[in-house]
């Protein structure tokens, strides 16, 4: 009856309320630490340089000069504090960790934060941005270059094979039976 005690009492701990929490918390913290280790807190950054260009560009479109730059700080502080309401680390820590939880394991999260910890996993966090940019920039000149004039070509193709469908054969339109008859 011990032995059977000693065995369950491993089984006992496992499935119980203390022992989940424990996970949980353990996972939440490797969760977060692995957000860390991938600089999701840096994640908004290019959010708040396109927001000060953004601010730039209409001051002048409205004729901003350098009599009024005081008007475009002020107004670049209120976005700047409105952008840190909603997107400081602070606020979106938990609804990001509440993203991963699902996806990994604690001990998933472990392998993934000893590869942003090792040289290979610090030099891609490194280039990532620059990565991410040039392939954005790549797939962007492909779909200007080569497929949205062949992408056009195609749709007015399709423009006309419908117009021509439509077109009425002795006065009457062509109906998707009169296209193909049928073989016997």
């Amino acid at each position: 009856m011990t032995k059977l005690l000693i065995c369950l009492l491993p089984v006992l701990w496992l499935a119980s309320p203390a022992h989940a929490v424990d996970t949980d918390a353990a996972q939440r913290a490797a969760a977060e630490r692995f957000l860390r280790l991938a600089r999701a807190e840096g994640m908004t950054a290019p959010l708040y340089d396109q927001v000060g260009r953004l601010m730039h560009a209409r001051f002048a479109q409205l004729g901003g000069s350098l009599q009024y730059e005081d008007v475009l700080r002020d107004y670049q502080q209120q976005a700047r504090a409105l952008l840190d309401q909603e997107l400081a680390w602070e606020t979106l820590r938990e609804p990001l960790i509440e993203l991963y939880l699902p996806l990994f394991t604690t001990e998933e999260f472990e392998q993934l934060s000893a590869f942003y910890e090792s040289e290979v996993g610090r030099r891609l966090m490194d280039n990532l941005q620059m990565l991410s940019s040039e392939s954005m920039a790549l797939v962007n000149q492909r779909w200007e270059q080569r497929l949205a004039p062949r992408m056009q070509d195609l749709l007015e193709q399709m423009a006309d094979d419908i117009e021509q469908r439509q077109a009425p054969v002795g006065g009457l339109p062509v109906t998707p039976a009169q296209e193909s008859p049928e073989q016997p």
